[in-house]
């Protein structure tokens, strides 16, 4: 029998609750111009299980951003904008009861000493208990499957100079297998992050025909970010030519609203 040792990871930038776990909140954003003191206290909850004990312990790592908005693990120790080594956690190591919550209180030491723009670590919260599944295969030999499960809280800390700025640098239209879709550039500008929402209209000459939301996401400071989303074209009932309106919203470093607006040409002949 092989034994594979594997690890299911719930990054908590948008999955909550995974198998044995659910921690809110699912990420820390922590502005450390508003700090008096050198370190900065926040804290997670953490949930288990309904019917048994689970222990957990917590720990820190090191992320970047990828230009799909993937978080990518990274053991670079000497990248200045790694924040895990600030980390500390109490208690580091806990049960939970059944059916009951525990917080941890989290410390960001040594804020002073971070430099401009923004600082990123994970916070990884981790069943200790390993669990075993057997996975069969057609030769007949069985695999058995070393689980443990862990969920990831992104923690973000901005200070000094830091800046929030998008642009769109491509607004365009592609046709895969299955329909139409838009593929947005979007650049941040800035020194920090840039998370963004919006919506995606149609127009025909000046008439609204339809609008949907535009995919949420978040674009690394001085980063890129390929955006790929299927239109929406229900409310389309005849061929010719339209105005597809991207209209983007982010807040900037000081929480002011700002929006960018980008139009593309929507052809539609045939079949769409």
């Amino acid at each position: 029998m092989k034994k594979i040792l594997g690890l299911l990871i719930a990054l908590a930038i948008g999955i909550p609750a995974y198998a044995s776990i659910t921690v809110s909140p699912t990420r820390i954003e922590i502005n450390a111009n508003k700090i008096r003191n050198n370190y900065a206290t926040t804290a997670v909850e953490v949930k288990g299980l309904p019917d048994k004990p689970v222990r957990y312990k917590a720990y820190a790592g090191y992320f970047k951003i990828s230009d799909t908005a993937d978080m990518l693990l990274s053991n670079d120790k000497t990248d200045p904008y790694n924040l895990s080594s600030n980390l500390r956690f109490v208690p580091s190591e806990f049960t939970v009861p059944p059916g009951r919550s525990q917080k941890v209180r989290v410390n960001v030491a040594n804020v002073k000493n971070l430099p401009d723009g923004e600082s990123r670590a994970v916070i990884f919260l981790e069943d200790v208990n390993t669990k075993e599944m057997n996975i069969p295969n057609k030769v007949g030999i069985s695999t058995q499957l070393i689980v443990k499960t862990r969920v990831a809280v992104p923690v973000y800390v901005d200070k000094g100079n830091f800046t929030k700025k998008a642009e769109v640098e491509s607004f365009n239209i592609v046709r895969e297998k299955d329909g139409l879709y838009t593929s947005t550039k979007i650049n941040s500008l800035g020194n920090s992050r840039v998370r963004y929402s919006g919506i995606v209209q149609i127009i025909d000459g000046k008439k609204l025909i339809d609008e949907y939301p535009l995919s949420q996401g978040v674009v690394a400071g001085n980063g890129k970010y390929h955006h790929k989303q299927k239109i929406v074209t229900d409310k389309i009932t005849k061929e010719g030519e339209y105005t597809l309106r991207l209209v983007m919203f982010y807040n900037d470093e000081k929480d002011n609203k700002k929006n960018i607006k980008k139009d593309t040409i929507l052809k539609i002949t045939g079949e769409i």
